[in-house]
């Protein structure tokens, strides 16, 4: 058995006493208050970390040892302001005011923009290119079962490559 001294002992158990040191103070921390809210903290520099590597378990010990922060209450919502004639914006028509004895002025005509064309669907093409690239080898299972080459299995394939081409429309010979 090898025999441990106290130095080497202590140098293998190190690790582990920082680990659990750090663990304790963590656990007796104060608030943590954030000065800058806002605004993303660095984490502390390597030379200022103490101990060696840590495990996932000591990382998620140490975070679930930390405090959450307090909600902040959120400030209320300003109320609305009041805005004159000139100050409101272009797109709404002015509003008369209450025991206003005058007729509110024009709206102002603002020049449609125009509107663009939708685009073109591509649903025709797609079916066409896929037509022309079925129709040659239907033309010759057609031919093929003209002349009784076709097993059964072949012409069932021809028969699911017919009804494809129905579905993409007809043709350019109208078929």
């Amino acid at each position: 058995m090898v025999d441990m001294t106290p130095i080497r002992l202590t140098a293998a158990f190190l690790p582990v006493a920082v680990a659990l040191a750090t663990l304790a103070l963590g656990a007796c921390a104060t608030e943590v208050h954030d000065e800058m809210p806002g605004r993303a903290q660095a984490a502390p520099p390597v030379s200022a970390q103490s101990g060696g590597l840590k495990t996932l378990r000591q990382i998620q010990a140490e975070e679930n040892a930390r405090p959450t922060p307090a909600p902040r209450p959120q400030p209320a919502p300003a109320p609305p302001q009041k805005l004159s004639d000139a100050s409101q914006t272009p797109n709404k028509p002015p509003v008369r005011r209450r025991g206003s004895s005058s007729p509110p002025p024009p709206a102002i005509d603002q020049p449609a923009t125009p509107a663009l064309p939708s685009p073109g669907s591509t649903q025709e093409l797609t079916d066409r290119a896929k037509r022309d690239l079925m129709s040659p080898e239907v033309d010759r299972l057609r031919t093929d079962d003209a002349m009784g080459r076709l097993d059964p299995l072949q012409q069932r394939d021809l028969l699911r490559k017919q009804q494809d081409l129905r579905q993409y429309g007809p043709g350019p010979l109208g078929y």
